[in-house]
């Protein structure tokens, strides 16, 4: 029987593990001039139109969506049988004839249409029209499919819902049976991306250098601090690849991000950005201070602008980036309270500057063919320039240290100021090591990343704190020098 029967198949979630219209709000909702009519639209929750508007006005690739390997491979062996292979889904119609005039693979569609949300039983009563009887078979995953399950003569899943138990008796020959979703939870910590929790580090700063590390109130206040910075900085990167996800199908490693490959769906990644967002955010203010939470909005709003806009300008974004590296030293000082002092702010900046610039280089670098890359306002040719100023601003940054060990501040407030000069020698060897190995294409995406899984960076960065702290504690330079 299923040689000859229809074969009808879901979109969302089925041919695709993502969720189209889902993703298409996402990209309405971070352009501006989408908020009036989408706020109308859903207000009406008229959600037929609501997938005509975004159909309309927001471009997708599909080339590049989450396609399910085994429900096309069964279409295409469906196909060959010269049985009726329809696309039937909740998706708009335009969106889904882009995806089977793409594919090829379909004989037909049925689809939304403004004033029919062709979902569950409305989907139903149209498979049943096109195919004369309940003689189908029919792949789904979600609750919605449950009624189509039961009409239909045979039956595929994709990952089904709690309490849907695939039937064998009624999987034809061959038949669609995809169980390989991975766990919310732990895909959502994949997204909060926690291992770059450490830039956040950079809070523990002002506490070291002002030698404050020995009051427990201090320790306790900038831990908080940390986990805040950490829950929002979650919360942003879950929106940053939420608004990326088409740039990040077509990178080479981002591709396998959660969101881009499909594994998590959006409206999950918006509930969790708002909720990690909520928890900093309400902590910030509540456990630290007014002033902390100042600066801790002050990040958000910032990374939220570099992530929706300025990104997309060279310069602009390095120097956007070197800002959101010093605003946690700012935090780092106000959660305990202590004065910045110019001399770090100055380093700060040249030091991240370099970083930012360092980072740039590698994204260029690893780029194929010409011209300019990605959403990023740089030309691949321009790789030279881009290395010349970030290696000037990293050696700025080691001159800017020299000074400051030169300066009457040191003399005064470290017991043996002798000793930090060691740290100028540490700070070269990883600077000008990490270009080099960027050069030689050795580091991905991130040198924050690569810093922490470097034996060596991890090694210097250990040896510059403890540098610090006998500095701060044991009077020892006079005798030596």
């Amino acid at each position: 029987m299923e040689e000859s029967i229809p074969l009808y198949i879901d979109l969302d979630g089925t041919l695709i593990r993502s969720d189209l219209a889902q993703e298409m709000l996402v990209q309405a909702a971070a352009r501006p001039e989408h908020f009036g009519a989408l706020t109308r639209l859903l207000a009406q929750r008229e959600w037929s139109r609501v997938k005509r508007y975004l159909a309309e006005h927001v471009d997708f690739v599909p080339e590049s969506l989450p396609y399910v390997a085994a429900v096309i491979d069964h279409a295409k062996a469906a196909r060959a049988l010269g049985r009726r292979v329809v696309l039937a889904t909740a998706a708009d119609r335009i969106a889904a004839d882009r995806i089977a005039e793409h594919l090829g693979i379909f004989d037909a569609v049925i689809a939304s249409e403004p004033g029919r949300n062709m979902k569950s039983r409305a989907k139903l009563d149209a498979i049943r029209q096109d195919a004369g009887s309940d003689d189908f078979e029919y792949i789904g995953n979600s609750n919605d499919d449950i009624p189509i399950w039961d009409a239909a003569a045979a039956r595929g899943y994709v990952n089904p819902p709690i309490g849907v138990a695939p039937d064998a008796t009624h999987l034809s020959d061959g038949g669609v049976l995809v169980q390989d979703q991975v766990p919310t939870g732990r895909v959502l910590l994949k997204a909060m991306r926690p291992h770059q929790w450490s830039k956040n580090a950079l809070l523990f700063v002002p506490m070291i250098l002002s030698a404050s590390y020995a009051e427990p109130a201090n320790l306790i206040m900038v831990i908080i601090g940390f986990l805040m910075f950490s829950f929002c900085a979650s919360a942003i990167y879950i929106l940053n690849d939420l608004v990326d996800i088409e740039a990040d199908r077509a990178h080479r490693t981002k591709r396998n991000r959660p969101f881009a490959a499909g594994t998590l769906l959006p409206i999950t990644g918006v509930k969790a950005a708002a909720f990690l967002l909520g928890v900093g955010l309400v902590g910030g203010f509540g456990l630290i201070g007014s002033a902390f939470g100042l600066v801790l909005l002050g990040y958000v709003g910032l990374t939220m602008a570099y992530s929706l806009y300025l990104k997309q300008f060279s310069t602009v974004d390095v120097v956007t980036l070197a800002l959101l590296y010093s605003v946690r030293l700012l935090a780092g000082a106000v959660a305990i309270s202590v004065p910045l002092s110019p001399w770090l702010l100055n380093f700060a900046l040249f030091f991240f500057l370099g970083l930012a610039y360092l980072k740039r280089y590698i994204e260029v670098a690893r780029s194929t063919g010409t011209g300019r890359i990605g959403k990023r306002n740089y030309e691949t040719d321009e790789i030279d320039f881009i290395a010349m100023f970030g290696i000037a601003n990293s050696a700025l940054a080691i001159l800017t240290l020299s000074l400051f060990l030169n300066s009457d501040a040191v003399t005064e407030t470290y017991a043996s100021p002798y000793v930090l000069w060691l740290l100028l020698p540490l700070f070269a060897q990883w600077t000008f090591r990490t270009w080099i190995w960027a050069k030689r294409g050795k580091i991905d995406d991130d040198p924050v990343v690569f810093a922490l899984k470097d034996r060596q960076s991890r090694m210097i960065i250990g040896l510059c704190v403890v540098l610090i702290v006998v500095a701060q504690r044991f009077p020892i330079g006079g005798a030596l020098f």
